[in-house]
């Protein structure tokens, strides 16, 4: 996805929660760091169009025919151009830990950028396959470390009661870009030469020449400086960034909640091992994690973000840019809904709301496609319309919520570890689905076209059947209460009407054999939460 983990921060007590007007320097350096993950956006969008764009087929695809004058994508470049993308994301998600550890965020934004400048310039430039092939792995490390740098900015320079709505700028910019890329590749459609493409990806430029400028302005992360014992300069940044909203006493009392916060967290994770996240009740929440971690490639997005053009055109659409266009304005909508639609009605009801009409406008399509999607235009129409509510009801649910679902699912001691293992679970089967779908749907290979509806609606059949019996409702409470929750082994459809007694550690270290019982000991969880946010797999990684 890109999305991250963020370890356990105390709650400060007795400082103002001021608004986002009050807070509005913090606020918009935050949004202008957000702009880096438009880049990922723009990419799936114009890459998606390359895809059914002659000037860019006249340099790297085949004739449809011999001698003739249409040009086709073959399935291998197809299927790597987008999947060395997905496979970038992965290095990149199991680098930016250490990387970002003992270098901190500002260098990680430069070294990003940088790659974002060789890799397009190499797309720019080349016309042989090979090189495209190392530019698209190069630039999806970026972009992985463009979001994951985002979400662990955002989350530790915001204040606490305003992350949610800071980092969910995120995922505005990287629907925007997937949008705007999918207008700029309908504007060039008609260019059958390769300036068709290589205008487009000339913008791809903005992003990492404004994050290396920008960069030398950024604070870095207060958290960061305080976990390198770089107080002093923690200080100087979080005064930066909290401008007028705190009292020069305030935010020496909200740093030193961070660094209580850093020293909890080192306590917690110095009694964990990794095979833990197997063993007893952490065995459940491993599973739940990957489970929904993988919710993205269970719903199929994966071949509407990265092939949408090429589906539209294989079944039968004459407008198929124009519907792309569409498709990515009604994500816009979605993803913009998503973070109320969730505060409001709960995360597993929108999560089985979302899968509903997934599973629903999936079987649609596939009935249309089988029937008669090549016959009448009326059929043609309501396939697109099933597939752009798809998008809607996808970007408003599975979008958002399977990342922070998968945060929230883990016990304190193990977060760390559980998550990591089940995004890496996630970005596999999301990668495969990216790499498999042109088999599906390419003309030249197996030739689904449409149908391979067939293959998606009852995977979101299957998922929505786990949502409903399996997946607990994790809104509402906090992390120790669903430690107690997991540990009573409490059912999911028992979780809102349990009553919560208060567990302390001990109860924790006994299960996993690292603590001993003290009948004196009185210690408890501090007060702890996490923010997880909608990652890459927002836009179908």
């Amino acid at each position: 996805m890109a999305g991250g983990y963020i370890g356990p921060s105390t709650a400060v007590a007795g400082l103002p929660q001021g608004t986002v007007w009050e807070n509005s320097k913090c606020f918009i350096i935050c949004l202008l760091v957000s702009i880096a993950t438009f880049q990922y956006g723009f990419d799936t969008g114009i890459i998606n169009g390359f895809q059914a764009m002659q000037g860019f087929l006249r340099v790297f695809g085949v004739p449809s025919t011999p001698g003739g004058s249409t040009y086709v994508i073959q399935t291998t470049f197809q299927q790597l151009i987008t999947s060395l993308l997905q496979l970038g994301l992965i290095i990149a998600s199991a680098i930016m830990g250490p990387f970002s550890r003992y270098l901190g965020r500002k260098a990680g934004f430069i070294t990003a950028s940088v790659l974002s400048i060789i890799a397009i310039t190499i797309q720019e430039l080349v016309t042989t396959q090979g090189p495209i092939y190392f530019a698209r792995l190069l630039l999806g490390i970026a972009n992985g470390m463009f979001v994951n740098l985002v979400v662990l900015y955002v989350s530790e320079a915001s204040p606490s009661h305003l992350r949610g709505s800071f980092v969910a700028a995120y995922q505005a910019f990287n629907s925007g870009g997937g949008l705007i890329g999918a207008i700029i590749s309908n504007a060039f459609k008609t260019n059958l030469t390769k300036h068709s493409y290589q205008y487009q990806l000339i913008i791809l430029y903005i992003v990492p020449v404004w994050l290396i400028l920008f960069s030398l302005y950024l604070p870095e992360s207060p958290r960061w400086l305080a976990t390198r014992e770089r107080n002093d300069a923690a200080l100087h940044s979080l005064t930066r960034l909290r401008g007028n909203a705190l009292t020069p006493e305030q935010i020496k009392i909200e740093l030193e909640s961070i660094k209580e916060a850093i020293r909890i967290e080192k306590e917690i994770e110095s009694t964990a091992n990794f095979f833990d996240i197997f063993k007893g009740t952490d065995l459940r929440r491993t599973i739940l994690c990957c489970c929904a971690t993988t919710l993205h490639a269970a719903s199929g997005i994966n071949f509407l973000v990265g092939y949408g053009t090429v589906f539209f055109q294989v079944a039968g659409q004459t407008n198929a840019f124009v519907d792309t266009v569409i498709l990515q304005t009604c994500g816009l909508v979605g993803a913009l809904m998503g973070p109320f639609a969730a505060r409001m009605i709960g995360r597993k009801t929108i999560l089985i709301f979302g899968f509903s009409i997934t599973t629903t406008t999936m079987f649609i399509v596939a009935i249309l496609s089988t029937l008669a999607i090549h016959t009448t235009a009326e059929a043609g129409k309501g396939l697109v319309a099933m597939v752009c509510i798809y998008e809607w009801a996808y970007a408003i649910s599975v979008g958002p919520l399977a990342w922070v679902v998968a945060g929230e699912i883990p016990s304190n001691r193990l977060r760390s570890m559980t998550f990591g293992f089940g995004m890496a679970i996630g970005f596999i089967f999301a990668w495969l689905t990216t790499f498999t779908t042109p088999y599906f749907i390419n003309a030249t290979a197996l030739n689904l076209g449409a149908k391979v509806a067939w293959i998606w609606g009852p995977s979101n059949l299957i998922t929505l059947v786990f949502l409903v019996f399996f997946l607990p409702e994790t809104q509402g409470f906090s992390l120790e209460e669903l430690d107690e929750l997991f540990i009573n082994k409490v059912p999911a459809r028992k979780f809102s009407s349990y009553k919560i007694h208060g567990i302390d550690t001990a109860a924790l270290g006994l299960e996993h054999g690292t603590q001993t019982p003290d009948a004196d000991s009185d210690i408890k969880y501090e007060s702890t939460h996490i923010e997880t946010v909608p990652s890459l797999q927002q836009k179908g990684q």
